[in-house]
């Protein structure tokens, strides 16, 4: 008995080092998904977080930790869509001799949106609180240290250089390791959903809330996007009135006390924000926003080229070549349905309904989980319309985590409060004992 039960009792604790290992390595991954610019070839968007998401995925393969179907009865829907998307593309392509194109961006989406849920979403909601910690905290730390560099170096190019490809913008504008502050923006408004969410959870204390949030507030500030700020307040508001509950006001309402201190003793505004958000929001012209009118100038050029190629697309990356500015238009449904045609342009519609449809699934039994789905589609969808391609990872991780979290299952037993990080707990699927 005993020798026949050695092999059995080797095989656990196999299954239980590749889960293990590939859960830490996934933390780590999900820590530094919005570390863009770390990637080992800048010319190629493969980072520090690419290589540590695959070997995750690959460990949990070997422990038998993948779900075939991540997102539930919606992976069909999903992966459909994700497939006319693609489809779109290669037929605009292949008709206009750009396949090799397609080929480099159809494996990014892939990468994307379909192999991150696999690796993403677990079926327990313990685990997928876990995951939305590491990006709170990877985001967190990157604001902190950006805003510490950006004020030592006084919002200095030059000074940053070493750090990473526009670490601090030209015109002074914080991109941290995004590469842009534009999307150092979104990021922030699609992670301070996380940090109501967990707060309301009690899984990161009130204090700890209420820091978070002024360190992503401060990024925001120092990031100037106007577009970031209508979005971070969007999503602010979006979970606090879904979610409902005393519990909201309380982080709110202390970062109002603060806002409200600083303007008292008469502390100034980040330059770049009041150049680039406080002026058009103090006048009320949106032309002022930022570079509205030159995208705006690419929609129109964009709609022109969508009324002659409906159908099929002119392939991927033809835009920037046909584009009278040279450029990729600032709408990615406009950039796909030119690129992809009709069948692209669904296909991301049918994507982006996923998520919807997963916070519609929870919103009679659990609204703190319908409020998190919303609040972080919300900024997603609001940059998708200032945006070109949207395969990089930190587009993708925020809203499949909140995706997840909404279709994972619920325990039993009560949440401990005030904690940072959950209590240890069984991991799903794991054996109960050894």
């Amino acid at each position: 008995m005993r020798g026949g039960a050695a092999p059995g009792w080797q095989y656990q604790r196999f299954v239980i080092t590749m889960r293990g290992t590939g859960e830490a390595l996934l933390l780590a991954a999900i820590f530094f998904s919005a570390y863009i610019t770390w990637r080992p070839v800048p010319d190629i968007l493969f980072t520090l977080s690419d290589s540590l998401f695959l070997m995750a995925l690959l460990l949990r393969l070997a422990g038998g930790a993948l779900n075939p179907q991540p997102m539930q009865s919606l992976t069909v829907p999903w992966l459909f869509g994700l497939f006319l998307l693609l489809a779109g593309l290669l037929v605009g392509s292949v008709v206009n001799d750009t396949p090799m194109r397609w080929m480099i961006v159809s494996l990014q989406y892939a990468t994307a949106y379909a192999l991150l849920p696999l690796v993403c979403i677990d079926v327990d909601r313990e685990v997928m609180h876990r995951r939305c910690v590491a990006i709170v905290l990877g985001v967190v730390a990157m604001e902190g240290f950006g805003a510490l560099v950006y004020w030592y170096t006084g919002g200095s190019r030059d000074a940053t250089m070493n750090l990473s490809h526009e670490f601090i913008s030209g015109a002074h504008r914080l991109g941290a390791f995004m590469a842009d502050a534009n999307w150092n923006a979104a990021l922030i408004a699609m992670t301070v959903p996380f940090v109501l969410y967990l707060g309301r959870l009690g899984r990161i204390s009130p204090f700890l809330v209420t820091v978070f949030l002024a360190v992503l507030i401060i990024g925001l500030l120092l990031s100037g996007s106007f577009t970031g700020f209508v979005a971070t307040s969007s999503a602010t508001a979006t979970f606090w009135v879904l979610a409902g509950g005393r519990r909201n006001w309380r982080p709110i309402a202390a970062l109002v006390l603060l806002a409200v201190a600083i303007f008292l003793i008469g502390a100034p505004v980040p330059a770049v924000f009041q150049a680039r958000v406080g002026l058009a929001l103090e006048n009320g012209d949106i032309a002022q926003a930022g570079t509205f009118v030159g995208r705006w100038e690419l929609m129109k050029e964009a709609w022109l080229l969508v009324d002659s190629h409906p159908l099929i697309g002119i392939g991927v990356d033809r835009y920037r070549e046909i584009s009278a500015s040279k450029a990729p238009v600032h709408n990615i449904y406009l950039l796909l349905w030119a690129e992809g045609g009709l069948p692209a342009l669904l296909g991301w519609l049918m994507m982006i309904m996923v998520p919807i449809a997963a916070a519609l699934h929870r919103w009679r039994d659990d609204r703190a989980a319908c409020a998190l789905v919303m609040a972080v589609a919300l900024p997603f969808i609001a940059f998708s319309m200032a945006s070109p391609h949207m395969y990089a990872r930190n587009w993708a991780v925020p809203l499949i985590l909140a995706t997840g979290v909404a279709l994972a299952h619920r325990r039993t037993e009560s949440i401990t409060p005030n904690r940072l990080l959950p209590a240890k707990r069984q991991v799903s699927g794991w054996p109960a004992r050894v």
